[in-house]
């Protein structure tokens, strides 16, 4: 809104300008018109000119600042904002400069800090809107950097400052689609309450307040003061170390859960059971763990360049060579102006290729030996080949080339380290080398994904010195009961980082060998009354979701199972979104609510693409219209698959028709539209500018996403380019 005498004043006092800055109200408002039109050199002349009578005036400051970031001189913007913050250490809007200043250097610790430290100035609960953007920046900058617990408590914390906030929902969105991050990591929480036993349940109060709005360094302080009294009450170590993982300080943060975990062995005054059970000192551990992925035995990538003498003659040579496969790949990802492309790719395999027709198993198929690029003669080059290889398989894969090329073969001319990747990394992908015209069924290849991981894998893991064990391996410990409570959390680890298709078997074989029980199955209650499912729902909120899948789903109803089908959608928890999925369509259509069952077909047929081929998949697309239209839910989505489905198998008229059906039906649906849009540009068939191309027959070569920002969408009926926006200055 436009800036008036009672509006907040942009200096940052808390005051209306009528009480604060009401002789510049009239320099404000034209500044913010400058700002807000993007004039930003004629801006920065007012704010010159004003500060010759108001020097150190944070709106001033703050516009100017604003001005250097958007502008791209960022030298001038860091320097600014230190002098700010230098002067001003206790200004809001010099704490949100200072803290933007320090993300954009890299120094994001310090960020952290010194944001946390501008919240606490404000009552829990609230927050100054400067600090709102370097807020969610930081936390942008933390989830690039790996560091998940900080990173999805900033972006809670933003949205619970700003429920309607775009940027946090989006953030929070992106967080919950990757599957490279487990769940335990997005939404491991403190306990919101103290026992009504624990003597201390009001100061323990105070600090679970100060956890949810990001008082964190008070909040700390708080239960480091509480934790003498850990022995009556455990729970204190579990949000000490979640606290600490929200400050950055991994290693403080991993010996409180590991005292957590201790407490499970502990003996209580009373004699009483422990307060800890085996699956949160589990947990507890685990999450200690997953913030030590990047371990020590790193294994080294290097580059070896060697000449060709006779290019032509060696390439025919590459070219004939079985175990040697010329990779398709994009010219222009490779070279430019200084540096020519190549003109070939290759991977180098371990062994030959199994005969047609052959079962696929460990021994004969083959693995990544190493990759290389052929460069032919340049202008001030000779004809070479670089290639890209672990430093172990290194003289496996010279000879091999020596022996192929022979004498076509030249000297080496440059050995470099290229980069170091974990030894779990490496040995979660096997990278088995598969052709495609071989025709293999996709059970084949997860029979062979499953071998590997339950056989090969899980030897060389169980063998192999970890540095969460001080040194030692998995297996010197098997049998120690003490011991019992590490390996079910290193074992865990093991299978958050694994593919979720391969996770569970593995995780079950590594148990067997280290004597670790196998995870109980959870057993709901039954209603109360029929139809009732209060008690059912209450009893899984109090289960972390990563656990869900251990639950028996068998009796739930199909309200109740529709319910957890859609938080299980929220979070991407594919085991336990499948178990529901199928418990709610073995159910009679007339018993389940039309929204849940429309819910539980789209999870059913992305794993019928997956699993059971196209045909099982339109089945189920056809059998979901039916519930979209009983439930009066838009069959867009379900339209748009299928058209994707039947342009796989080369059906282009039923594509036209699919697609020309959504873009005449829902034209008016901003997000079938946008979803549209998307398809047809990743399948090539329009330009990522909105213009139309021949639409094939097959699916053409995927394009680039549209840029951020560009709002064009062309359907078969019409061209409708739509776009634009500014860049608005508010004074909070």
């Amino acid at each position: 809104m436009p800036l008036d005498s009672h509006s907040l004043c942009p200096c940052g006092s808390g005051k209306e300008i009528r009480f604060c800055c009401s002789d510049m109200l009239k320099d404000y408002q034209q500044l913010e018109s400058q700002l807000s039109g993007g004039q930003f050199a004629a801006a920065l002349s007012t704010i010159e000119g004003l500060e010759k009578d108001h020097p150190n005036n944070a709106a001033l400051i703050s516009a100017k600042c604003l001005i250097y970031r958007e502008t791209g001189r960022f030298d001038e913007f860091i320097a600014e904002a230190e002098s700010f913050y230098a002067a001003n250490p206790g200004k809001l809007k010099a704490i949100a400069e200072y803290v933007i200043a320090r993300t954009i250097g890299g120094k994001t610790a310090e960020a952290l800090s010194v944001l946390i430290d501008g919240i606490e100035k404000n009552e829990p609960g609230k927050v100054d809107g400067s600090l709102l953007f370097p807020l969610l920046m930081i936390a942008q900058q933390l989830l690039e950097q790996g560091n998940i617990y900080t990173a999805v408590a900033l972006a809670k914390l933003s949205q619970s400052f700003n429920p309607q906030g775009r940027e946090s929902a989006a953030l929070l969105a992106q967080i919950y689609r990757r599957k490279d991050i487990p769940l335990i990591e997005k939404e491991l929480t403190f306990d919101p309450a103290a026992p009504d036993d624990f003597p201390f349940r009001d100061k323990y109060q105070d600090a679970a307040l100060r956890l949810a709005t990001g008082h964190w360094k008070e909040a700390k302080r708080i239960l480091e003061e509480l934790l003498p009294c850990a022995g009556q009450w455990p729970n204190l170590y579990r949000s000490l170390g979640l606290v600490n993982f929200w400050l950055g300080d991994s290693d403080a943060a991993a010996e409180a859960m590991k005292s957590f975990a201790a407490a499970l062995f502990a003996p209580t005054a009373d004699g009483a059971p422990s307060r800890v059970s085996f699956d949160d000192a589990v947990d507890a551990l685990t999450s200690a763990m997953l913030t030590r992925r990047q371990l020590s035995d790193d294994l080294e990538v290097v580059q070896v360049v060697r000449t060709i003498p006779n290019p032509d003659k060696a390439l025919e040579l590459l070219l004939s060579t079985p175990r040697l496969v010329s990779m398709p790949f994009d010219a222009r990802m490779y070279g430019d102006a200084e540096r020519p492309a190549p003109s070939h790719a290759f991977r180098a395999v371990d062994r030959p290729f199994p005969p047609q027709g052959q079962p696929l198993t460990l021994e004969n198929t083959p693995l990544l030996l190493g990759t290389f690029l052929f460069f032919g003669k340049q202008t001030d080059r000779d004809a070479r080949i670089e290639i890209q290889v672990f430093e172990q398989n290194r003289e496996t894969l010279l000879a091999f080339l020596s022996g192929t090329l022979g004498e076509e073969l030249g000297p080496e001319v440059e050995t470099r380290s290229l980069t170091k990747l974990p030894w779990l990394f490496k040995k979660l992908d096997p990278e088995f080398q598969i052709k495609e015209t071989a025709g293999i069924p996709p059970e084949s290849i997860e029979k062979l994904y499953r071998d590997y991981f339950e056989t090969v894998f899980a030897d060389e893991w169980l063998a192999h010195p970890n540095d969460y064990l001080d040194g030692r391996t998995p297996a010197a410990l098997a049998g120690q009961s003490e011991s019992v409570p590490l390996l079910a959390a290193l074992v865990q680890t093991v299978a958050f980082q694994t593919d979720p298709q391969f996770s569970e078997g593995l995780a079950r074989v590594l148990r067997e060998k280290l004597g670790v029980p196998q995870p109980e199955a959870i057993i709901p209650p039954g209603g109360e009354t029929p139809g009732d499912d209060s008690a059912v729902l209450a009893f899984f909120q109090r289960i972390p979701i990563w656990r869900w899948s251990r639950a028996d789903v068998s009796n739930l109803s199909a309200s109740a199972a529709g319910q957890l089908l859609r938080v299980a959608s929220l979070f991407g928890e594919d085991e336990t979104m499948t178990r529901l999925s199928d418990r709610i369509l073995s159910l009679p259509a007339e018993s389940a609510p039309a929204e849940a069952r429309y819910t539980a077909y789209e999870v059913r047929i992305a794993r019928a693409e997956a699993a059971e081929g196209p045909a099982k998949a339109l089945e189920l697309i056809a059998e979901a219209k039916g519930a979209a239209r009983e439930a009066g839910i838009s069959d867009a989505s379900l339209s748009l698959r299928e058209a994707a489905i039947q342009l796989s198998l080369g059906r282009a008229d039923e594509f036209r028709r699919l697609v020309s059906y959504v873009a005449r039906e829902h034209r008016n649906d901003p997000e079938a539209m946008a979803e549209l849009q998307m398809m047809m540009v990743n399948l090539g068939l329009i330009n990522p500018d909105g213009t139309p191309r021949t639409m094939p027959s097959a699916p053409a070569a995927a394009e680039p996403a549209p840029p951020a920002g560009e709002s064009k969408l062309w359907t078969p009926d019409s061209d409708t380019p739509s776009g634009g926006g500014s860049k608005l200055w508010t004074p909070d």
